[in-house]
C-alpha cells in the first residue's frame, strides 16, 4: 500500500540488529555474575528500541502523507495496527485514526 518497501526493510533490519546482540551474547544471560554485562546489553537494547520506534513513527507519517484515498489510508492503518503492541505504538495509532476520521469531515 505504501509503495515504500525499502522503508519497511530498513525498519525490519534495525529490529533484527537490535535483537542480535542478545542472541549471541558471550555471557550467560541468566548468571548473576554477569549482571553488569546484562545491564549494559539491556541499556543498549532499550536505546535501539527507542530509535526504532522513532524511525517507525517517521516512516508511518511519511507513508500516510503519500496516500490519496481514505480507503488506502484506513487499510494501511489496519496493517500498522496489527504489528503495534506497545503503548507508544497504540498512541500513534489513535492519532492516525483521528487523522483519517478528519478526512471525512
Amino acid at each position: 500500500v505504501t509503495g515504500n518497501a525499502k522503508g519497511i526493510d530498513e525498519v525490519l533490519a534495525r529490529v533484527e540488529a537490535a535483537v542480535q546482540p542478545l542472541e549471541i551474547a558471550q555471557f550467560d544471560l541468566f548468571d548473576r555474575r554477569y549482571q553488569t554485562s546484562w545491564e549494559a546489553a539491556m541499556a543498549k537494547f532499550r536505546e535501539n528500541v527507542a530509535a526504532i520506534e522513532e524511525m517507525l513513527k517517521r516512516f508511518m507519517d511519511e507513508s500516510f502523507t503519500k496516500l490519496r484515498s481514505a480507503e488506502d489510508t484506513f487499510n494501511l492503518l489496519q496493517k500498522f495496527r496489527s504489528i503495534q503492541e506497545n503503548e507508544a505504538g497504540q498512541k500513534l495509532m489513535e492519532r492516525k485514526t483521528m487523522d483519517i476520521l478528519a478526512q471525512y469531515e
